[in-house]
Formats: C-alpha cells, sequence, structure tokens
C-alpha cells in the first residue's frame, strides 16, 4: 500500500477530509464536523454533528444543541459516508470521546484520527481501543520524553494523602480540575475512598450530564452554594473547574487549600503556573510513552501530528525511520539537541525545557519576594506589616523601591516608561531557545505579560546574574532614554536573558505598570507612617503635594515631611467633583451664595510653567507636550510661574466641536512621530483652548489652602485680559447666583452651549487634590442609555484573565442586521461576570484567541456620556465612557434599541 493510496488530509483552522466533505475537530462551524468529545475547545457549533452517543448527550446538556444537528453513533458500529466506512473507537481521554477510524471503500486506504486520547485506565470512560491505519493523525500534547507520568496509583495516592493532611490542619482542600473530565475523575476517586465531597455548579452540571448518559461510578453530586460554603462540613473537600479558584464563591473559603490537576503538573513552576498550592500529574492525555505505545498498536505507513510538541515528536519518529511529520507544517524547526535516552531506552531527542535555575541572592531577589508574600495574604494589616518591615531597613534604595511598589518603574517627574506587550514580545523571543509557537501557547493560558515572560524564562537556559536596585534603576534610565524601538528591544532582551525568571517577572510588572499584588498607594502610605512612626496627616499631605511617594518616603524617614512643597512639573492628583441627581441637592449643600461652572466635554489638564519651561499633564499625571505645542506656546508669552488646573477643549469659531474631535487629536499626534506639527500633520485637526478653572501655584507661592474666591483673584492675575484676548489660554467664566431655578436655568443654558453639565463649588474651600468630596458638585442630567446585545466576550486581564469580562455589543439596523457600536467592560459585579462567562462559554460560536463570538442572545443596558458619529463600529457610530448598567434579562435581542435611535442621541 503506497503513499498514494493514503486519504488526502488538508489542514487549516482544522483538519479536513475532501474526499469523505468531512472535518475533524474543527475550530470553526462547518457543514459536517467528527466532534472527538464534549470539550469546548473541541466543539464548534456545525451544521452536523458527528459524535458518540454518549457525547451527543453531553453536548445537548451542554450547549444545549439541537437534536437534528446530531449524528450519534455507537463505538465499532460501521456508518458509510460520501464513499467511505467511518468507525467510532473509544479514545479513554474523557466521558464519551472517541476517536474515528476511516475507510476508503475503493480501495481500502485507512485513517485514524485519535483527537485527544489515553492510554491508562479511568473510572469514568472506556478505555482507548486502537486500529491498524495507513494514516495515523495523532494528539501529541505531551510529546517531549521527559513527560513520562508516574504510575495511576502513585498520583492518586498523592492526590488523597493531600486530602488527609489538609483535613489534619483543619482547612478544605480544593481540587481543580476541568468541569467535564477530570472532575469526573476525581469524584470518583474520593468517593471510591469515602471522602465527602461538594462540587462547583459546573462540576455538577456535567456530572449529573455524565450519570445521565450511564457513567455508574459517579455518586449524585453535592453542590457548593454560597449557604454550604459559609458552612461547610468537617472534613469535606470541594471539586471545582480551574477558572473558579478565583470566584466569589472560593474566595469566600478563607481557610482553602487548592491543587490542580493537570499533566502540566509536570512542567516546572506548575503551582506558580496556576496559582494553587499544590499541582498533581493526573491527565485526560497520553503522555509521551502512550504516544509511542500508540504508533506501535497502529502500525501507520505515515504520521501527522497535531497539537502541543507536534513538530518535536514527528522529527522523533523520523529518527525512528517513521515517516512522520506536523499536520500545520514547518518541521525544519526542530530542537537541536540529540543523544539522550528516554525512558525504554531509545534514542530520543533532548528537552529544551530548562527544569532549574540558580537564583542569585541579591536586593532585587529581595524585592521579588517581598511582592509575593504581598500578593499571597489578602490581610491589609498584614501587607502593612511586611512594607513597613521591608522600608525601614532601606537606605540609598528607599525612594526607588518606594516607587516600584507602586508600579511604575521611574518617578513620574523622570516620565513613563510603559512598554506594550509587542515590544515585551519581541525581546523574549531574541532569547535564545525561545519559540514563538511556546510564546503564544503560554500567553493565551496566562493573559498576563509578566506570568507569560516568567514561565517562558523558566523553559530557557539561562545564567541569572545579581542584580541590586541601583542596578534595575539604571537599566529603567537607560531604556526611558534610547531612542528606536528596534534599540530597547534589544536592551531589553539582554537584561531578560541575565535574570532568573522570578526577577524577570518583577522587571516585567514594573514595565507594564502593574505589580497585581493588590498595592494601592494609601496601603503604602500607610507601611511608610509605620516604618518611620509619621505623622499620618503630614505624610499624606507631603505625597500630595510632591505628587512622588519616593520623594515622600525619603523625607518620612528624615523626619522632615514639613518641607514638602509644590513643584512644577510634578503634577498632583487633580480635585473631583461628586455627582449630584438634582439642582434641589446642590442647593441643600451649597445654600444660596452659589458658585456656578460650565462644565467642558473635554480633556481634564494641568498646565505647569517655570521661566521659558512648560509642560501639560492628564488627569492621569501622563505628559501630553507632544500632543499640544500651542498650549505650551501660549503658556510661554504668560507672566510668571504657576500651576493651572482646566480643561483642553476642541475649539473652532462659527462650529460646536465635542471631545470626540478632541479625540482625533490625541489619536493622532503622538511620541513616535519625528515631525509632529507640520502644518500638513495638523490641518484636519481641531484647534485647542485651555480653560483654566484653578490655580495651584503662582510663582513661589502655594495655593492649596487658600480659598476658591482668593484661588480666582490670583488666577485673574495670571491669566488677565491681555492673555485672554490671545484665544488660547482663559478663564472659565463664573456665575454667582441664588436659588434653586437659578441653578436650573445655569444648568439649561450649559446644555443649550454644548456643555456636559453644570459645576457647583463652595467658593470657601480649599483645593484637595485627589479627593471627591461634596465642597464640589456636578450636574449633568439624565445619563442615556441604549438596550444592545452581547455579540462578542474576550478575556479580562490581571484578576480577570480567568473570566470574559469584555464585552462588545450592538443594535439593529433597518434591516434587522446587527450592528456593533461599543465595548464596555466596567460595571457588573465580579459575581456577575462569573454568571455571563459561563454562559458565553455555552454559546460561543467560534474563538479567536482570547475572543470568544457568541450567539446574541443576552441584552445589557449600557449608560454612556454621549454618542457621535465614528468609523471606529460598521454602526458609525461610537459611545463616550460606555459602562453597564444592568442585565436586561427581561429582554430577548428582537427588542434591542435601533441604530435609527441611536442616531437620534447624536450629540
Amino acid at each position: 500500500m503506497g503513499a498514494a493510496r493514503m486519504i488526502p488530509v488538508t489542514f487549516h483552522r482544522g483538519l479536513f477530509l475532501p474526499e469523505a466533505d468531512l472535518w475533524l475537530d474543527p475550530w470553526d462551524s462547518q457543514p459536517t464536523a467528527f466532534v472527538s468529545h464534549a470539550h469546548a475547545d473541541h466543539f464548534a457549533r456545525h451544521q452536523q454533528v458527528i459524535c458518540t452517543t454518549t457525547t451527543a448527550g453531553l453536548v445537548r446538556a451542554r450547549y444545549k444543541v439541537a437534536e437534528s444537528r446530531l449524528l450519534p453513533l455507537d463505538a465499532h458500529v460501521p456508518h458509510e459516508l460520501n464513499g467511505h466506512r467511518i468507525r467510532l473507537l473509544p479514545a479513554g481521554h474523557i466521558c464519551g470521546s472517541a476517536m474515528i477510524h476511516v475507510t476508503r471503500l475503493s480501495d481500502g486506504a485507512t485513517l485514524l484520527y485519535t483527537g485527544d486520547f489515553k492510554t491508562r485506565k479511568s473510572r469514568t470512560c472506556d478505555p482507548a481501543t486502537f486500529q491498524q491505519a495507513d494514516l495515523l493523525i495523532l494528539e501529541t500534547t505531551f510529546g517531549l520524553p521527559h513527560y513520562v507520568f508516574p504510575p495511576a496509583m502513585e498520583v492518586e495516592s498523592a492526590v488523597l494523602g493531600f486530602v488527609h493532611n489538609t483535613f489534619h490542619d483543619g482547612d478544605v482542600p480544593v481540587l481543580l480540575g476541568y468541569s467535564l473530565g477530570k472532575a469526573q475523575e476525581a469524584l470518583a476517586l474520593l468517593h471510591e475512598h469515602g471522602i465527602a465531597t461538594v462540587v462547583h455548579p459546573k462540576v455538577a452540571e456535567m456530572t449529573d450530564a455524565c450519570r445521565e448518559v450511564g457513567v455508574k461510578t459517579l455518586p449524585e453530586p453535592q453542590i457548593l452554594d454560597s449557604e454550604i460554603a459559609g458552612n461547610l462540613p468537617k472534613d469535606t473537600a470541594i471539586i471545582a473547574p480551574p477558572n473558579a479558584v478565583r470566584s466569589k464563591l472560593l474566595r469566600d473559603i478563607r481557610n482553602r487549600r487548592t491543587a490542580m490537576l493537570s499533566g502540566w503538573a509536570m512542567t516546572p513552576g506548575a503551582s506558580y503556573r496556576y496559582r494553587v498550592d499544590e499541582a498533581f500529574p493526573m491527565s485526560d492525555h497520553a503522555d509521551h510513552p502512550g504516544l509511542l505505545e500508540c504508533v506501535q498498536r497502529v502500525r501507520p505507513k505515515r504520521v501527522l501530528t497535531v497539537h502541543g510538541y507536534a513538530r518535536e515528536f514527528a522529527a522523533e519518529l523520523r529518527q525512528r525511520d517513521i515517516d512522520a511529520w506536523s499536520a500545520t507544517g514547518n518541521d525544519q524547526l526542530e530542537l537541536a539537541v540529540v543523544g539522550t535516552r528516554g525512558p525504554a531506552g531509545e534514542k530520543t531527542r533532548k528537552s529544551s525545557v530548562s527544569l532549574r535555575h540558580s537564583r542569585p541572592i541579591c536586593p532585587l531577589a529581595d524585592f521579588t519576594d517581598l511582592c509575593r508574600l504581598v500578593g499571597e495574604t489578602n490581610s491589609r494589616s498584614r501587607k502593612t506589616e511586611l512594607l513597613a518591615r521591608y522600608l525601614a531597613e532601606l537606605d540609598d534604595y528607599l525612594a526607588t523601591a518606594t516607587t516600584w511598589l507602586t508600579g511604575r518603574a521611574l518617578p513620574r517627574a523622570e516620565g513613563s516608561l510603559q512598554t506594550g506587550t509587542a515590544a515585551l514580545r519581541r525581546a523574549l523571543l531574541k532569547l535564545p531557545g525561545a519559540r514563538e509557537e511556546r510564546y503564544r501557547e503560554i500567553s493565551l493560558t496566562q493573559n498576563d505579560a509578566a506570568r507569560t515572560a516568567r514561565l517562558l524564562l523558566e523553559e530557557l537556559h539561562l545564567e541569572p546574574q545579581p542584580l541590586d536596585i541601583a542596578g534595575l534603576k539604571g537599566f529603567f534610565t537607560t531604556l526611558a532614554g534610547t531612542d528606536g524601538s528596534l534599540a530597547r528591544i534589544e536592551l531589553l532582551a539582554q537584561r531578560l536573558r541575565t535574570l532568573h525568571p522570578a526577577e524577570g517577572e518583577t522587571v516585567v510588572k514594573l514595565l507594564t505598570g502593574d505589580l497585581r499584588i493588590g498595592l494601592k498607594e494609601g496601603l503604602v502610605e500607610d507601611a511608610l507612617i509605620e516604618a518611620f512612626e509619621a505623622d499620618p496627616v503630614s505624610l499624606r499631605r507631603a505625597h500630595m503635594l510632591t505628587g512622588d511617594l519616593g520623594e515622600t518616603a525619603q523625607l518620612a524617614k528624615a523626619k522632615s515631611l514639613e518641607e514638602a512643597s509644590l513643584h512644577p512639573f510634578v503634577p498632583v492628583k487633580v480635585m473631583l467633583a461628586s455627582p449630584s441627581e438634582t439642582a434641589r441637592t446642590i442647593h441643600e449643600r451649597h445654600g444660596d451664595s452659589l458658585w456656578l461652572e460650565p462644565k467642558f466635554d473635554g480633556i481634564r489638564a494641568q498646565l505647569h510653567k517655570q521661566g521659558d519651561r512648560v509642560s501639560v499633564f492628564s488627569r492621569d499625571l501622563r505628559i501630553l507636550d507632544r500632543q499640544f505645542p500651542e498650549l505650551l506656546e501660549a503658556a510661554r508669552s504668560v507672566t510668571g510661574d504657576f500651576i493651572l488646573d482646566g480643561e483642553i477643549i476642541a475649539h473652532a469659531e462659527g462650529r460646536r466641536l465635542t471631545f470626540f474631535d478632541l479625540q482625533k487629536r490625541l489619536g493622532r499626534l503622538n511620541t513616535t512621530q519625528t515631525d509632529l506639527f507640520a502644518e500638513s500633520a495638523q490641518a484636519d485637526l481641531p484647534p485647542v483652548r485651555f480653560i483654566a478653572f484653578d490655580v495651584l501655584l503662582h510663582d513661589t507661592d502655594t495655593l492649596l489652602d487658600l480659598s476658591l474666591m482668593d484661588r480666582r483673584q490670583r488666577l485673574e492675575q495670571v491669566i488677565s485680559p491681555k492673555v485672554e484676548s490671545a484665544g488660547v489660554i482663559t478663564r472659565i467664566p463664573v456665575t454667582k447666583t441664588s436659588g434653586i431655578e437659578a441653578i436650573e436655568e445655569a444648568f439649561k443654558l450649559a446644555r443649550g452651549e454644548g456643555h456636559e453639565g453644570l459645576i457647583s463649588k463652595d467658593s470657601e474651600s480649599p483645593y484637595s487634590p485627589g479627593r471627591r468630596g461634596r465642597a464640589w458638585l456636578k450636574l449633568k442630567g439624565v445619563m442615556p442609555t441604549l438596550d444592545c446585545v452581547v455579540i462578542a466576550a474576550e478575556q479580562g486581564h490581571g484578576k480577570r484573565a480567568e473570566v470574559l469580562s469584555d464585552y462588545t455589543f450592538a443594535v439593529r439596523d433597518e434591516t434587522g442586521t446587527l450592528r456593533t457600536i461599543g465595548k464596555a467592560y466596567s460595571g457588573l459585579t465580579d459575581l456577575e461576570i462569573e454568571e455571563l462567562t459561563e454562559h458565553f462559554q455555552k454559546h460561543t460560536i467560534e474563538k479567536k484567541r482570547r475572543k470568544h463570538l457568541v450567539e446574541p442572545n443576552l441584552v445589557l443596558e449600557i449608560a454612556f456620556d454621549s454618542i457621535q458619529p465614528s468609523k471606529r463600529h460598521d454602526s458609525g457610530l461610537s459611545l463616550r465612557f460606555p459602562r453597564i448598567k444592568a442585565i436586561r434579562r427581561d429582554k430577548t435581542a428582537d427588542e434591542i434599541d435601533t441604530l435609527a435611535y441611536a442616531r437620534s442621541l447624536l450629540g
């Protein structure tokens, strides 16, 4: 039987047999597809699904698939399809899993596609059955020689030991495994040994489905809910899916101890990868010896490998004189080191995974360990204690380390060093042995740049070198001063090559601007207060004035907090207004002596000047000099030194401009352009104006403690009529009046002039940076909303990396077509996000990396500030500051708002 008789196979987001017109576990919806099992990553909403009878039952329970779309087949029973005979064979992976054996009737050529399989025995599914085939398409998740799982009894003994030891310590063991498959194996194991168990609702749902399709080894599941979680019986274990480990249901169990059940427990840092206490190599996949066993039993003439280490395993088979290739191609990129011996003594390729790195003892390692300890505790007092103890012992490094604890690599006065994931990826891929496929695989599982970097570094051959705080600060300074992305990437790669993976993670966290250990600036302030026995009021005021927690730390250590002062070019947090729903509530708070200002639709900003130097800073303290050069030029002509608080607005005579016009300026002018302000670059950009409503510093005088009325007098000195006449920097108009009717009239006037609303201020109030009190109140009227249907959901980041929390939504046009109008991620509780994650996972039509395209069957009420024309979405509209107001479970997709109605709300 020669190669010509092989059944042809193509690969494009899934395997396709063109002669049989049959797809094998494709990623996207197809006319006819074999689905090997009911895991979400192997299922799509095909027009016709060929699967085992058991999988059909699970698919109906899990994805609510219509009976008419399913073609269930019993194992070993032949079925003819387009000139081919197909048989489904047990795969041993999970309940209902199957391989498919295909015979071409015209000449007897055969093919076996394994799908996910394992050769070890299982408590919840039939053992794998192999059949000889000319072409073997083999799943190779664990295709490297070092993936040799311990004997099943040894793994099970370790799991049971973990459970009993946890009980002995008075804690609650939580076993984490996929809700379909590993969870049932764990449940059957614990039930067999008489251990009381409660299971997560997702696990209960799949366990009930398995029981309904005939799995007799499973007990009736006891469902974990909030009531049981709060009063869990003694010596009771919990089984939950991995993505539930940070759910509210499990977070409420304070004395929990977690263990991941996964074949990847064989890899270094598995406990870290999964953020658990223990990891056990209980797997539903074949290990390396199992893959070789499959090849030996099938006796194929050719092997195609898919998934995991497909190229590496194919290369190993070729060394054994077996015609084997990766189904996706690129087999020329093979592991370079040969000569080690596999489990049976045969010659195999050496794994590129470095199992251990020697970690240098150095100040950076101490900082990393501090971050780990702080991140592992939820107790605010414990975090404060750890930080205070660390900071109290620092001397020369104090300012830098304190700045790092706020998540910044450099102090604000030295600029921003935030580095994008694209640059980090390119730097990591420059390291010896790094592969883009492996980076992509890790990145998809972590959805976190720093954790991805650490896990990739753990697999490379590094030579970590000691590094102190000053050395890393110097690197950050050099990196900030380096022009050109390629040069910066090369510098970053050189530094990462010399770091232990733990310190590499720390560096990436600082470069991306977030340590992700539950720290806020207020908590670091508390630690400084405790470390240096500082007066809380004095320290917080010093931080408010300096805008730099590192400098504040040095003043606290020197007992010199009273020396803190406001400095030009060190921006401070802006004072904020609290919302007020009615004119009456403003009147009740501010009385009859009212100070009213229009609320402009622009960008909150600070304008700093000292001598000839001028800078403008955003509300989040970012420098905006390159975006607004005409403001800098106009400010240089103003006499004296100052810090002004105000609003940048888009301005043009004779026509109304809004924040959306201003966005053109922000989007077009960025820090990478070389000739930013050439006439051609600005031709279609709106001119801007700075509307000043407060002054924080004038010449050498700090004005924060003066009343608003006194500060207004100083503002009028800074912005004279001559300055205003130039039209670039002006003072905000103030209306001094009294009465509810006057507030309502001023509000109508402000709205009529195109402003967002009205601000009422207490004329006697000081300026309180970063505070949102009642001294300033804002009236914006009724916020508009739209009822929209969700069409896509994406994985979040940081603490939301395990859930689908970013939702793309649409309205319906006049033809009935859904048109995208925006995206939102704020407004829901953690519990609501968890519920929606489960809903969208069940109703995913297609998955594109982190993005799930979902059935349009869930309606959200979206609130927003305003709506404007935009080319960003196919609706032609865009919402400003969209946020989720409510889940409209009472509405269907047929009842959402129309595009025509959305257009009627144009601002």
